[in-house]
């Protein structure tokens, strides 16, 4: 028997996920299957494109989906996202496809297999209730109806709390998008998924890379219909634009574990530190050549040892929230008491 989801309405993907969180057993045979049905995919229309092939943008937000669901497996394996952990074949299993059709106007990338692979990847590995709660979360938060809307109307619910320019914020108030009781629907469903674990915090990573990764496409792109809701290039870039307030970098000495080094990609090294003092998580990027020397070995033993290090960083605030981090060097201390 299989966990069904016909609907693709938000409501009804609350309601499976509720019922699998009121069943008293932590593992089920029903748990390892999920029938998602054809609502689990991301649909874009492209009503005024007369290209021959997919447009560029658009390619780069399906990379980032399948580069988003390769590391969900490699935590759910590993505990960690780097995607060195993940064989060629587990790679190939977790594969999206993304079909194109009526002269590249239309793009459809099916979930529905790629997340039922996934969740094969998590069955042992986590309680199989756990599982399938974190797959049909994902599967609501990014292809469920009115889920794109939903997450739109909260990115310029942020952009009229971070823009003052009176310009910017007329523009905003002319972007309307119809997202009803569904936006409360969408935040009972992220609510379930941050307490999740781990797995949780990353696949919230994931469904906001992966809405970020569309609406970044629909910037480039005269009019965009993704998931039924219809933006424009405009409207996108307004959603966009560049917060103007005032940041401040200030050097910190800190003691933190790293949890990983992603060094897969030699463009875009990754190391994630956790904070000692206050279990936050920072996630950095930079250039090999910062990479290198006696700080290398020191990050990759700790990483070996899983023993605090301590660490001089640079951390951008805006208004008290941490935008940035970069790692300066790691130092002999002094660390918190």
């Amino acid at each position: 028997m299989a966990i069904q989801v016909r609907d693709g309405s938000p409501e009804s993907v609350l309601a499976a996920i509720q019922s699998v969180l009121a069943n008293p057993e932590a593992f089920s045979q029903e748990f390892e299957r999920i029938e998602l049905g054809e609502w689990a995919a991301i649909k874009v229309h492209l009503p005024l494109e007369q290209m021959s092939s997919i447009r560029p943008a658009f390619m780069e937000a399906f990379i980032e989906l399948q580069r988003q669901v390769y590391q969900l497996a490699a935590v759910a394996k590993t505990g960690s996202p780097n995607t060195t952990g993940l064989s060629d074949g587990e790679k190939e299993d977790l594969q999206i496809s993304v079909v194109v059709t009526d002269g590249s106007s239309n793009y459809l990338t099916d979930l529905a297999v790629p997340l039922q692979k996934l969740l094969s990847k998590m069955i042992g590995k986590m309680t199989g209730k756990q599982a399938v709660v974190v797959i049909l979360s994902i599967a609501g938060l990014i292809a469920a109806s009115h889920s794109f809307a939903v997450y739109l109307d909260h990115t310029k619910e942020i952009k009229e709390e971070e823009l003052k320019s009176k310009d910017h914020l007329e523009a905003l108030s002319a972007i309307k998008f119809s997202v009803g009781e569904h936006a409360k629907t969408i935040h009972e469903i992220t609510e379930v998924l941050k307490t999740q674990g781990e797995i949780g915090k990353q696949a919230i990573e994931a469904v906001t890379a992966t809405n970020d990764a569309l609406l970044k496409a629909a910037a480039h792109t005269p009019t965009a219909v993704i998931n039924g809701t219809e933006i424009t290039r405009q409207e996108a870039q307004i959603l966009r634009t560049p917060t103007r307030r005032r940041s401040e970098s200030v050097p910190v000495i800190k003691q933190v574990k790293v949890i990983d080094i992603n060094t897969e990609d030699i463009f875009d090294l990754q190391i994630i530190l956790v904070d000692v003092e206050t279990d936050a998580h920072y996630r950095i990027r930079f250039k090999d050549s910062l990479f290198a020397g006696a700080d290398r070995h020191k990050l990759f033993q700790a990483l070996e040892d899983r023993k605090p290090i301590c660490t001089e960083l640079s951390i951008k605030e805006v208004e008290g929230e941490i935008r940035s981090v970069d790692l300066l060097r790691t130092t002999d201390g002094p660390g918190p008491d």
